[in-house]
């Protein structure tokens, strides 16, 4: 596994439970990912062997489907296009769950730490906010049309707008941190969990 250096160059360098629950988050994404793709059919000694019941790999199909048909639905803006909720289907549930843990580990952090201090110009945002906040900004980037449509034609990865805002909306502790109406885009009824 590799680590992009730029990641201990974040604009947060002064916050090291931000530090540590953004790095928390990219290798537990991954972590998920690669057991979704290729741990579960390695059984503890390394043979090729699908370890998992009938019943366990229903269930997650049941629940994966469910990652599938969410994004499935989105259409991307400008390109005539909606994702491919089956090509995405890994990364999806990765992001999902990364941000589910990393979150975990961030008020384990601050439960035995406390309250992180805000940053200048941001003291309106609370911590769990400012997690949130600094978990979007991880996706910032500007994707043109033409990146976009071969994004969507060929990558396992959906665009990064979905991997902020579809992550966010499956979080019900997003929608209560900022307060999010029940039954909005960002707090739907329905959301998508794996675990």
């Amino acid at each position: 596994m590799t680590i992009a250096v730029f990641l201990f160059l974040m604009p947060f360098r002064k916050r090291p439970a931000y530090d540590f629950t953004l790095l928390q988050l990219l290798l537990r994404s991954k972590i998920i990912s690669i057991s979704i793709h290729t741990g579960r059919q390695f059984d503890a000694f390394g043979n090729l062997h699908d370890w998992w019941t009938p019943g366990v790999k229903k269930k997650f199909l049941e629940k994966a489907k469910c990652f599938v048909d969410q994004y499935g639905r989105n259409e991307v803006p400008g390109t005539g296009l909606k994702l491919n909720g089956k090509l995405t289907q890994g990364e999806n549930i990765a992001d999902n769950g990364g941000v589910k843990e990393a979150l975990k580990a961030y008020k384990k952090y601050l439960k035995k730490h406390g309250k992180e201090e805000p940053l200048e110009g941001l003291e309106q945002y609370s911590n769990e906010q400012m997690f949130f906040i600094g978990y979007a900004m991880t996706w910032c980037g500007h994707e043109t049309k033409d990146y976009l449509i071969n994004l969507i034609l060929t990558d396992p990865h959906p665009p990064n707008r979905y991997r902020v805002n579809q992550v966010l909306a499956n979080q019900p502790e997003f929608a209560e941190a900022f307060r999010c109406e029940a039954g909005t885009p960002m707090n739907p009824t329905k959301r998508c969990v794996l675990w």
